[in-house]
């Protein structure tokens, strides 16, 4: 039964080997190339500044000893609150800071350390998933929708939300307590500077690279018309056109979707855009499923997790606006 299903599984990974292959060479008259620089265009104005700075001060951080003991009073707010260490938390403050993926990795590497469990790494990935105020307030707000107040609207809905959807999963295998907090640094360098600056340029290419990918697979969806009836839907339930073509494409990679929902002048396009912020889109998502794969971190609680943060980031926002 093992080695039919490894069977299946080889002749699964090569059909979609050969099919994205066959997409390749039957769109290579330009529509991925253009496709391609236009995410990476994107990355390079809206994302490129936003993140690398709060990538490489993470770094920086994560590295000083000072933050380590930051964790470790962090018990009294995280425990009661959202039922995880103070460690989890400190996470949790670097997400904010720094967006995604940097909170499931921090997750995932407090728990291949053995510094967390299972249950509380489930929670912990509830709560660490967020994107960064530079990212939502400058380039969402400031640079496409021309408006940082919209940005921030947007920013307070993300993390109300993610405060929230953390409270929520708190209860999530309530009996399974958080270790005692452990969480000490044994990190040493000779070369903070470069060691920083090096793991922030990776990591914020790796995301370039991400956005661009899904920009192409956006692109021969848009082709093929697979997302044809989908937006046509979504169109007759919004009435309006941009809103539905960023929403759909949105849920792919969340980039392209709000640079298209910023066009439009609806009274929903920030709720929307929340609702995008909060989900991630699928590349945030296969970004942080990866570190949780290392990890062995189930995935199915930070799913629902982060369709739960949409939803509540789509109301919060709304109803600021309407306020």
């Amino acid at each position: 039964m093992i080695i039919i299903k490894k069977r299946i599984s080889s002749l699964f990974n090569y059909l979609i080997f050969f099919f994205f292959i066959a997409l390749a060479v039957i769109f290579a008259t330009g529509k991925l190339t253009t496709a391609f620089k236009s995410g990476l265009t994107l990355w390079f104005l809206c994302v490129l500044p936003a993140l690398f700075p709060y990538f490489f001060i993470t770094a920086i951080l994560s590295s000083l000893s000072v933050t380590h003991k930051l964790a470790n009073k962090c018990d009294k707010i995280s425990k009661p609150l959202f039922n995880v260490g103070g460690q989890v938390f400190y996470a949790y403050l670097m997400s904010i800071i720094s967006g995604y993926p940097v909170g499931a990795k921090l997750v995932s590497s407090l728990k291949e350390n053995g510094i967390i469990e299972n249950a509380e790494s489930e929670r912990g990935i509830a709560l660490c998933s967020t994107s960064s105020p530079v990212f939502i307030i400058g380039s969402v707000g400031g640079i496409m929708l021309k408006d940082a107040q919209k940005g921030l609207y947007i920013f307070l809905a993300h993390i109300l939300s993610s405060i929230i959807c953390g409270i929520i999963f708190s209860f999530y295998k309530r009996g399974e307590k958080p270790k005692r907090n452990n969480f000490v640094s044994d990190y040493k360098t000779d070369n903070l500077l470069y060691e920083s600056v090096y793991s922030a340029v990776i990591t914020v290419l790796i995301v370039g690279g991400i956005i661009s990918v899904f920009f192409c697979i956006t692109e021969i969806m848009n082709s093929l018309k697979i997302l044809s009836i989908p937006v046509i839907i979504m169109q007759k339930i919004v009435k309006d056109g941009d809103i539905a073509n960023g929403f759909i494409f949105g849920l792919f990679e969340t980039t392209k979707g709000l640079n298209i929902i910023a066009r439009s002048k609806s009274s929903l396009a920030i709720p929307f855009c929340a609702f995008l912020c909060s989900f991630g889109g699928l590349s945030v998502i296969i970004q942080s499923l990866a570190f949780f794969k290392k990890a062995k971190i189930k995935t199915a609680p930070f799913l629902l997790s982060k369709i739960t943060q949409a939803v509540l980031s789509f109301i919060i926002a709304f109803i600021l606006c309407r306020l």
